[in-house]
């Protein structure tokens, strides 16, 4: 078993059609610490997301036991200026690393 996470972008009203995309997965710790677990490369893609447009973090779980999970979303399209917002989804998962 293992938490994955995905990344990707709409072009909304961005000039150009590439950016670069990293996600992160990070875990929800007793001590109210998010503990980052795993990234995908830096990879330049496509707008609109699917399987082959997509950036994708894993990490195999070591028990099956309710934890909290983040995924993290930076989006940088190529020659355009952007904020330093990053995408945050949140689930409660199955699936325990620490």
């Amino acid at each position: 078993m293992a938490e994955s996470g995905h990344g990707w972008w709409d072009k909304g009203n961005c000039s150009n059609n590439r950016a670069n995309v990293q996600n992160c997965l990070y875990e929800w710790y007793t001590d109210n610490t998010w503990r980052q677990k795993a990234c995908s490369p830096v990879t330049e893609l496509n707008p609109g997301g699917g399987s082959s447009n997509r950036t994708v973090a894993r990490h195999d779980c070591n028990d099956t036991q309710l934890t909290s999970w983040r995924n993290h979303v930076d989006v940088d399209v190529i020659g355009e200026i952007d904020t330093a917002e990053k995408l945050m989804n949140q689930a409660d998962v199955n699936c325990r690393v620490n």
